[in-house]
């Protein structure tokens, strides 16, 4: 075991927090709970800021996005193709870890307002649901996706006889401090050959030893468990589940904003690369060395973030 403490980096609120490092198995979690997560997931937290499209820029830009899915996800369309080749899809974009299916029931737990949802409803997906339980009220989009205000419990008494063929964690398992015990329970909502998509940055990668405390994806304090590639089996085993396939997704952003915490700076603060690129420390040699190293990572599956694929 060893130990890491970090600071808040986003808005750059206090710290440090205390982690441990499990040689073992790869995973780093912190051994102590906070008596207040809520303060350190503002009105502002970026998961919370999506709502319908209301001006025509809006608009379009979420049509184009709709065309090029439909391409993505269903080969379909000469617009969408076209507008794909001038924008291939990024490498962590849904399609690469999902085949969906416009007759599909679709779950995401901790989705926040739902964007990814909305984006999936917007093909015609039969039934789009999220629950969250930080979100302000329930949310109805016109296009058929619905978030709930709810955990996994409030939801099974409302809904506890609904199955779903797909049940995802977008970057929301390592926010539980009960990950085993929201990845057991979800399985009473999944179909018999249903799948769990489970995303999340990678403890152990490249980029976590390489940074350590700095590493952003640690994200403290609001990540609690951050699993490794081989501890993700262990998990799946203890809820009766197997890995049925892994898509290493790491990106540029990893390095950049491990650099900056490295350097002092939160992600939001003005010097960010994030809130203007004019402020930007980075090189067009370090950007294209980054580009490579990420690109190698993805693809011998030692990068800092992942999907995994969980299934019966």
């Amino acid at each position: 075991m060893s130990e890491l403490f970090p600071m808040e980096m986003m808005y750059g609120h206090g710290g440090p927090f205390r982690y441990v490092h499990c040689r073992s198995c790869g995973s780093t979690y912190q051994p102590e709970r906070l008596e207040d997560y809520g303060k350190y997931y503002p009105t502002s937290y970026y998961s919370f800021q999506y709502k319908e499209p209301e001006n025509f820029s809006a608009r379009l830009r979420q049509f184009k996005r709709k065309l090029r899915n439909a391409h993505y996800y269903f080969g379909a369309g000469l617009i969408g193709r076209l507008l794909a080749k001038a924008r291939p899809r990024p490498v962590n974009h849904l399609s690469n870890h999902v085949n969906l299916r416009r007759d599909m029931a679709i779950l995401e737990v901790g989705c926040g307002t739902g964007e990814l949802l909305h984006e999936i409803a917007e093909l015609g997906i039969r039934t789009v649901v999220g629950i969250d339980p930080f979100v302000p009220e329930d949310i109805s989009y016109k296009n058929g996706a619905k978030v709930y205000k709810a955990g996994i419990q409030q939801f099974g008494e409302r809904f506890g006889d609904q199955k779903f063929d797909l049940i995802m964690f977008n970057h929301s398992l390592e926010h539980s401090p009960t990950p085993f015990d929201d990845l057991r329970a979800v399985t009473k909502f999944l179909k018999k050959d249903g799948e769990i998509l489970v995303r999340f940055p990678v403890s152990g990668s490249e980029l976590s030893e390489t940074y350590g405390k700095y590493w952003w994806s640690l994200d403290a304090p609001r990540h609690i468990y951050l699993f490794s590639a081989r501890s993700v089996k262990l998990l799946a085993k203890k809820c009766g589940l197997t890995v049925k396939r892994a898509h290493f997704e790491g990106t540029i952003d990893d390095y950049l904003a491990s650099e900056q915490h490295k350097a002092g700076i939160p992600l939001l603060a003005k010097n960010s690369y994030v809130v203007s690129k004019d402020f930007s420390a980075f090189s067009a040699s370090e950007m294209e060395n980054y580009e490579k190293l990420i690109a190698r990572q993805n693809e011998n599956g030692t990068a800092a973030l992942a999907g995994f694929i969980l299934g019966h």
